[in-house]
């Protein structure tokens, strides 16, 4: 094993700190971040190649790198903060970074795009590289990389360490990977063997997973070492009372029981189907009601549907009341909308995150793709409870119950032999003639609100129906939580209008193989789900709802029909960039372009260096013949190490006979001026290797072309 020096070792260096650099996207509201990271990357990438490709000092060319890092980042920098009568450049660039790094201290995740904070991970990352180029390029010790490469997945995992997840780590091991395999090679000199070159790059690609590991572990360890503010504001919603929000869209009662209906919110489907929207799950039941518990956070990728029983729907929303969180079918695979946003992977809740969270929803336009849950009557009937993959929370029966509800429950399901119908008997009791819809709270001084709803009174709301089948599911011992939300509302032309009285939660029971699946408990408000039995007979009489009637107020799970013509309430238009994307995607196609280009660029020069004009004879045509020597690598031709005529018959097998006629001329004027060192003609030397490129560049195979051209094997050293 031994350092292998070459024009194609800054540019995997550049390569490998950009990768590690997209670690810090988790931290970040977009990605727009890349635009500015990329191309100060090519820039000290292409610095690097020209230098080696020149064989310049190794210590000149970091020099040479440096400088135009410096350059880069301040004229950026005094961009963003221009220097006044008061304050100088340098002073001008640490007021810069001073309120980039009180953004990082006192900001919550995740973070803004701000032109400061994306200048201070420039500057973070222009560090970085430079210690890599040291380590490789000037110690020759390429393997020691991985200390400054980990440093910002550190601060990813330090900073949020249920955000970064294993991908991100892979990205950071394989730009490692990349520097250790363009920047060591394996040869006899060192006592290798052939053979032993699988088991060696192997071996170090071990050493970049250990290593790896290591980093991740002590960044965990770290992690509520570091005063960088609070890291997840938001853990600190729930308590031991029932929930208290600001947000109207869950404060249910005291919007049911407004005396005038205020629009909250219109939609369509892409079937014209109605459909519930939900905003959060409440999974903490307590005798008193359900709570909302504390969310861990992220604004990695939705997950997959849990089954394989869904509808695809996309809903276009015009949002108009404010809102914490924004209302979505559940459950939702992926959205658009304007803000900052981050969602709960328990829950699915899609959170605002941003500075005015409270009103991040109004008048927002917004889309969402959704997997409805669509399972069959037949798989829900049997249904088997299975274990809720975030925690027992959701399986808890509350502490203080009234014994007499486990032995109503038993007496419920007593039929019953699944699960699912166990569920199916909960549902029809609950709507049933013994139970009446009213807004007015069941009065008890004896029993808890559950208790007293069940066994008492049998009179309430959306909330109290929505909170008896949870407790009594998992009495059964099935998962269950209660989702809040919105029934479809009315239909107005192709559009539904929801209302402050279209509020409603109901419960979600988890089964094996069908997830969370959605009941509907609560009479006189919405017809059960179709794959949920027939209300039971109910009483004519009973109290009515004040939410209006829908034409369908079950969720859609008919075949999407084609989508209804667009209104001015749509949402943004399909060419609007998914959330979390900008105009980064164009930097980042250009970058790659670049470093693409970097090795065809690097061959040009050297091809330029070694036939420029002015050299002497020998000189020259040393020159010319290295020239033809990479040419004959570049294509994968076969080359003959032995004297310029020696080896004619070898490299002129493959050679058309006038360009094999100029390749014989040339090796004659090679041979000469190595033993003849004056009076040597050599004035066409540049004109014949031109036109042996040219030869092959237009008679070799498509592939030969590429690879000579953008993956040019003479620019790597022989092993």
């Amino acid at each position: 094993m031994r350092f292998a020096f070459s024009p194609l070792n800054s540019v995997a260096i550049a390569v490998a700190v950009g990768l590690a650099a997209w670690t810090l996207r988790p931290l970040m509201e977009d990605s727009s971040f890349m635009a500015g990271v990329l191309p100060m990357l090519a820039l000290a990438g292409a610095l690097g190649a020209v230098g080696a490709a020149l064989t310049l000092p190794r210590l000149l060319t970091l020099l040479g790198q440096a400088g135009g890092l410096t350059v880069f980042l301040g004229l950026r920098g005094l961009g963003i903060q221009p220097p006044t009568v008061e304050t100088g450049r340098l002073e001008s660039l640490g007021i810069l970074a001073s309120r980039g790094t009180m953004m990082v201290r006192d900001g919550s995740l995740p973070l803004p795009t701000s032109a400061e904070l994306v200048w201070l991970i420039l500057l973070a990352t222009a560090g970085i590289l430079v210690v890599v180029e040291v380590l490789v390029n000037v110690l020759e010790q390429p393997a020691w990389s991985i200390a400054p490469l980990g440093v910002l997945f550190g601060i990813g995992a330090i900073a949020s360490p249920f955000e970064m997840r294993a991908n991100h780590l892979l990205i950071l091991v394989g730009g490692y990977l990349l520097v250790l395999l363009v920047a060591t090679t394996f040869g006899a000199s060192r006592g290798g063997r052939p053979d032993q070159v699988a088991g060696f790059n192997a071996w170090r690609s071990v050493v970049a997973l250990v290593v790896g590991g290591i980093v991740v572990g002590l960044a965990s360890a770290t992690a509520n070492m570091l005063p960088m503010g609070p890291k997840q504001p938001w853990l600190e919603a729930g308590s031991e009372t029932p929930i208290q929000l600001s947000d109207p869209t869950v404060s249910l009662a005291e919007n049911l029981r407004r005396p005038a209906e205020e629009e909250v919110l219109r939609y369509r489907t892409d079937s014209g189907n109605p459909i519930y929207l939900r905003t959060t799950a409440l999974t903490r039941l307590t005798v008193d009601g359900a709570q909302l518990t504390p969310m861990q956070l992220t604004t990695a990728g939705l997950p997959e549907p849990s089954s394989d029983a869904f509808v695809e729907e996309e809903t276009r929303v015009t949002m108009r009341f404010p809102s914490e969180y924004l209302p979505a079918p559940f459950a939702p695979t992926s959205y658009r909308a304007d803000g900052r946003w981050a969602f709960d992977p328990d829950t699915l809740s899609i959170v605002a995150t941003g500075e005015d969270r409270s009103e991040q929803t109004s008048d927002l336009e917004y889309r969402v793709t959704s997997a409805i849950p669509a399972p069959a009557a037949e798989a829900v009937d049997a249904a088997t409870a299975a274990a809720d993959p975030a925690g027992q929370l959701t399986s808890q029966v509350p502490d203080g119950l009234d014994p007499a509800v486990a032995q109503l429950t038993a007496e419920v399901v007593a039929g019953a032999t699944t699960d699912g119908e166990k569920a199916q008997a909960i549902q029809s009791f609950l709507r049933s003639e013994s139970f009446a819809y009213s807004l007015d709270a069941p009065d008890s001084t004896e029993l808890d609100a559950i208790s007293s709803f069940l066994l008492e009174s049998r009179s309430g709301y959306c909330i109290h129906f929505a909170a008896a089948m949870t407790t009594m599911a998992r009495i059964e011992g099935i998962p269950a939580r209660m989702a809040v939300g919105f029934t479809p509302g009315t239909a107005d032309g192709d559009d539904y209008v929801v209302t402050t009285h279209n509020l409603h939660t109901w419960p979600e029971l988890y089964f094996e193989d069908l997830g969370w699946v959605p009941f509907e408990p609560t009479k006189s408000v919405a017809s059960p789900p179709p794959w949920t039995d027939a209300d039971a007979p109910s009483d004519d009489s009973a109290s009515p709802s004040p939410e209006p009637s829908t034409p369908s107020a079950t969720p859609s799970v008919q075949p999407p029909s084609p989508e209804p013509s667009p209104s001015p309430s749509a949402a943004p238009d399909e060419d609007e960039p998914v959330e979390g994307e900008s105009s980064s995607g164009w930097w980042f196609l250009l970058s790659v372009l670049l470093l693409a280009g970097v090795p065809w660029g690097l061959r040009t020069l050297q091809r330029r260096w070694r036939l420029r004009p002015g050299l002497g004879a020998q000189e020259a045509a040393e020159g010319a013949w290295s020239e033809v020597r990479a040419l004959y690598r570049d294509f994968r031709l076969p080359w003959d190490d032995s004297s310029p005529l020696l080896a004619l018959d070898v490299l002129t097998r493959r050679l058309r006979p006038e360009t094999a006629e100029r390749l014989r001329e040339l090796a004659e004027v090679v041979e000469k001026t190595r033993y003849a060192r004056s009076g040597v003609e050599h004035g066409s030397l540049a004109d014949d290797v031109l036109a042996i490129r040219q030869d092959l560049l237009q008679h070799r195979p498509g592939a030969d072309q590429v690879r000579a051209l953008f993956l040019p094997a003479s620019l790597v050293p022989r092993r």
